[in-house]
């Protein structure tokens, strides 16, 4: 494999200059001025000779953003960790992985999250990371090599369990395009990958997501890499164009998947749940046919459940067979057969404009130039398990995060629909508790449900509610 660099004008050049001191970003303004002066492509002079190291140290406290264009080499192997609890706060006997009081685990800071040059957007529910940390490295400039350089990229055990959307390697500084997605990325910081390099040899491992994953990038050229053990896909790419893929050897997909879909979904909704407890803890609610409680009970309920499957996975804590709240936690959470649980699994998808989860084959658009060469994908994994979706002429129903409402989940029977009830779980009750006290639209994001759904969920389904299930 002949290594090669984009020049500005889009045309391959060899690439003349290799690594300087271990360590050093090898950035001088001063050269790029004197170059300006002589009439020099500054732009393709300053990134050859701009060289970084990067070790452990530099995914300490969350994602890398490489925001200038260079050579970006791993000088070491990196398993990528978070903001993870101290060992002492692990140590103390009510620590709590899921807790809401305080600063979320493995999320970033409320300090990181009020700064746009940091990780905009969990408390908002609006930003590029309303969602937590979505890559490992994110390429925000054009003319970029990412070199693993014989090492390897991976996450953490634990964080791999605790931040569900996850790609190793992001070409852009969003996850999704605007206007699509589970969250709300804003407008503001959008850019997507042009004229970039993923080179090996080296591994993408551990990812609870993808190991490569972007949207409209352009001129990206990946090559040397073995890529294994991801939830969804080995690489995928939505709109993209002039994509050269050699020498990738991709699989296995990971087969121990340890969570449901939902338990993705209950993670992504804790900072609302956070305010939630914080802000309305106190107000009653009851369900039909359930004594009333309190909000905080509700939310308290939700984290217990999520945390006995965490101390399950990650300590191998046992509990009663015949304890109500783990078997509620486990028909909720625990993926039994370890496969993919949702309708997609992919060692390579190359999709057209937009996401890769809806109306599968029929996006192509934007799509071109698409070279595959020396490829190998083995070992892909899916077990959906499919759920119906209900609605009524004015919308369907569905999630604070694009989630569907699990409907045959939450009833007691559906054989006999006049008699059927809510029972609701541990997630959809506080869905639909965060939709009776919160009006802001950011919060609610998605949230749809109709009157009659919530007359079935509060009032319960006979003659006098007019039998809306």
């Amino acid at each position: 494999i002949t290594h090669r660099w984009y020049s500005k004008d889009g045309a391959f050049e060899g690439l003349k200059k290799s690594a300087g001191k271990e360590g050093k970003d090898n950035d001088n303004d001063d050269d790029d001025e004197t170059a300006t002066a002589a009439g020099i492509d500054t732009h393709s002079v300053s990134c050859r000779d701009r060289v970084t190291y990067l070790t452990q140290n530099d995914f300490k406290h969350g994602t890398y953003r490489i925001r200038q264009c260079g050579h970006y080499v791993l000088s070491e192997d990196v398993v990528v960790n978070f903001n993870p609890p101290s060992e002492q706060e692990q140590r103390n006997a009510d620590f709590s992985p899921n807790r809401i009081d305080g600063e979320l685990f493995w999320f970033p800071t409320r300090q990181q999250s009020v700064h746009d040059d940091e990780y905009p957007g969990l408390y908002t529910y609006s930003g590029s990371y309303s969602l937590g940390f979505f890559a490992a490295i994110t390429i925000e400039s054009d003319h970029v090599i990412v070199d693993l350089n014989g090492y390897s990229l991976s996450m953490h055990r634990t964080f791999y369990l605790q931040q569900r959307f996850f790609s190793l390697i992001e070409l852009a500084a969003k996850q999704f395009v605007p206007l699509q997605g589970p969250s709300t990325w804003g407008w503001t910081h959008e850019y997507y990958c042009n004229e970039c390099e993923i080179r090996g040899p080296g591994t993408l491992g551990l990812t609870s997501h993808h190991a490569v994953h972007g949207n409209n990038a352009q001129n990206v050229y990946i090559h040397d890499l073995h890529v294994q053990y991801f939830d969804v896909a080995g690489i995928a790419c939505n709109g993209c164009q002039s994509v050269r893929i050699e020498d990738v050897v991709i699989g296995p997909q990971n087969n121990a998947i340890p969570t449901l879909g939902r338990y993705t979904h209950a993670r992504a909704f804790l900072p609302r749940l956070q305010h939630l407890a914080h802000t309305f803890g106190e107000q009653r609610i009851e369900f039909y046919g359930r004594a009333e409680m309190s909000v905080s009970e509700l939310c308290t309920r939700l984290i217990r459940q999520m945390d006995m499957i965490y101390f399950n996975w990650v300590q191998a804590t046992e509990y009663d067979v015949d304890d109500a709240e783990w078997i509620a936690a486990q028909k909720l959470f625990k993926n039994e057969a370890g496969w993919m649980d949702g309708g997609s699994s992919y060692g390579l998808v190359i999709n057209g404009a937009g996401a890769a989860v809806v109306g599968i084959g029929a996006r192509t658009t934007r799509t071109q130039n698409i070279t595959l060469n020396g490829v190998e994908i083995f070992g892909i994994y899916n077990q959906a398990i499919e759920k119906i979706k209900f609605g009524l002429p004015s919308g369907t129903t569905r999630g604070i995060l694009f989630d569907a409402i699990d409907w045959l989940s939450v009833v007691d029977q559906v054989k006999d629909r006049s008699r059927t009830q809510y029972i609701g779980d541990a997630y959809t009750d506080v869905q639909f508790a965060a939709a009776k006290f919160i009006d802001s639209w950011y919060y609610r994001n998605s949230f749809f449900v109709a009157p009659q759904e919530v007359a079935f969920v509060f009032k319960g389904n006979s003659n006098k509610t007019n039998y809306p299930f």
